[in-house]
């Protein structure tokens, strides 16, 4: 009984982690801690649901459950790219707090945009990668929650080889170093600043069809909450460790997996105590390099 809880908390933990990867990306790229990748990842399927269950406008022919999955990743990335460019280059030289506020409106604005333009209702999750079951250490799983493990794996073993392996992951860490100097030195600070946001939002689109399929209906801010508890395990395991927030978001998924049956305040209190403990011990988080506030 404890084994398949576990496993099923360590899927939700999975699913936390694509956003926490997307959240750690910007925030150690540009130093904007991001609170709209939810929305953004939300509003791709968002999209794909509608022209999956209604068909795109014009056109008349109606996406699979699986083209709405990919539209939520390209378009995911596609906002990360405008967000950037016309939202948050401008602001580079405002504080972080004015960043963090702006990414709030950002998110309110497409949960608006949500509601007002695509549905009131809650819309049915499709499950773009199909509706097979698989039983692990007594846990039944669906094709979703396997993804979720295989994505979060996949995401961090690419990221890393970039970062460690690739002229750009050099440039990224400059950039994360000082921009200032790394502009000096020849890199495309814009560059990187554009690779970060796009990637997370590409993530955050992933994030929100397999996450959506899961809890079985999306709706406007379903990706925020999920945001949240992403945030949480990337503070827990280290705002600038890729590998940290992943493993982060895991013992959380299981942690609150485990507090479910008692309640959801018991879910969210057992999350806000591990945070604090973690923040008056090791404030930098478990596997963080350096404080990251």
């Amino acid at each position: 009984m404890i084994g398949s809880e576990i496993v099923t908390g360590l899927t939700i933990g999975a699913g936390y982690s694509l956003l926490a990867v997307g959240v750690v990306l910007v925030y150690t790229s540009t130093r904007v801690l991001s609170l709209a990748l939810g929305e953004m990842g939300a509003f791709g399927f968002y999209l794909g649901v509608k022209f999956y269950l209604h068909g795109v406008p014009l056109l008349g022919w109606h996406l699979s459950a699986f083209e709405a999955g990919v539209t939520a990743i390209v378009v995911g990335g596609v906002l990360g790219f405008l967000v950037e460019r016309f939202i948050m280059r401008p602001l580079t030289a405002r504080p972080g707090i004015d960043k963090l506020i702006v990414t709030l409106g950002v998110a309110l604005v497409l949960a608006l945009v949500e509601l007002n333009f695509i549905s009131f209702d809650p819309y049915p999750a499709p499950p773009f990668l199909g509706s097979g079951h698989f039983v692990l250490l007594g846990a039944t799983l669906t094709t979703s929650r396997i993804a979720e493990l295989v994505a979060a794996a996949g995401a961090a073993a690419v990221l890393y080889l970039i970062l460690n392996r690739t002229k750009l992951g050099l440039a990224t860490r400059a950039t994360t170093s000082d921009p200032t100097v790394a502009r000096l030195l020849g890199v495309k600070v814009n560059t990187v600043y554009r690779f970060a946001w796009m990637t997370a939002g590409g993530l955050a689109g992933l994030a929100g069809a397999l996450v959506s399929n899961t809890n079985g209906v999306l709706l406007p801010f379903s990706l925020t909450t999920a945001l949240l508890s992403s945030l949480a395990g990337a503070v827990v395991g280290g705002l600038d460790s890729l590998g940290g927030a992943i493993a982060g978001c895991l013992v959380l998924g299981v942690v609150q997996n485990l507090a479910q049956p008692y309640g959801i305040a018991y879910e969210s209190g057992i999350t806000l105590v591990i945070v604090l403990v973690v923040l008056l011990v090791r404030p930098q988080g478990v596997f963080g390099r350096s404080s990251a506030f």
